[in-house]
């Protein structure tokens, strides 16, 4: 990934962190993105320069398209066209159906289904003229699964996962490639102590959560050139979770 940049949205905390730290440790250039987390966002990309890589800070709120441009247009000032998008900012809501708002539902969407959109439309004119880049999207398996007490979520990421498809299939042929990461729950989130966490271990086979750095070296390859061949398609690191049935 030498001479690669990299934007990764919603990478001051958690995955999006440990994505872009592995991208910067294998020579990519980083834009840390965050809307609000600017100190830990400010932390993150003090710890990719010093592993020697060239990092900025953008902030923006990825729902809103002059926003999205403006961060875009930075990162392209400050480092360079971006090469790999990286697109993880957004939050679950856990709520029964009934109980979900129209706000509330559209809020979701707009998260993933409708932000995911937004960053690869900003990024997408740069890496058609040069002919090559790559995008990977976040995803959550509960896109697949059932979504009982998550269903706006469940749409939001069923949503993304067809724009994955879609950006794969029309852009292909142009030399862009776009790819799913698929988890359910990563240990960033899982609180060891509480009880109800720990019942859910049961459903892994795995008898734990993801890790956030087995995702983010699955990202990583997935960005890198070893994966050149895989596009369209997504990755489950969920610790078994769909295994189940």
């Amino acid at each position: 990934m030498q001479g690669k940049v990299a934007l990764v949205t919603g990478s001051s905390r958690g995955i999006g962190r440990a994505i872009a730290l592995e991208l910067a440790g294998r020579g990519a250039d980083v834009a840390v993105h965050c809307r609000r987390s600017v100190e830990e966002a400010e932390a993150v990309t003090a710890a990719i320069r010093r592993l020697g890589r060239r990092s900025v800070l953008v902030r923006g709120d990825t729902r809103v398209p002059e926003e999205v441009e403006g961060f875009v247009a930075e990162v392209a000032a400050g480092l360079g066209e971006v090469d790999i998008l990286v697109n993880n900012a957004a939050w679950a809501l856990l709520k029964p159906l009934l109980e979900i708002t129209p706000a509330q539902w559209r809020e979701q969407i707009d998260y993933k289904a409708f932000g995911y959109y937004l960053t690869a439309r900003a990024v997408l004119p740069g890496m058609l003229r040069r002919g090559k880049g790559v995008i990977v999207n976040l995803l959550s398996t509960v896109a697949l699964r059932g979504g009982e007490g998550e269903a706006a979520y469940a749409v939001s990421n069923a949503g993304a996962l067809a724009l994955t498809r879609a950006i794969a299939a029309e852009l292909g042929p142009h030399g862009i490639r776009c790819c799913g990461v698929m988890l359910t729950w990563a240990d960033n989130a899982f609180q060891e102590e509480d009880p109800d966490c720990r019942r859910w271990l049961e459903r892994f086979p795995l008898r734990r959560v993801t890790r956030v750095e087995e995702v983010a070296r699955t990202v990583a390859f997935l960005a890198s050139d070893e994966a050149s061949g895989i596009t369209g398609s997504w990755v489950t690191v969920d610790a078994g979770y769909l295994a189940q049935g």
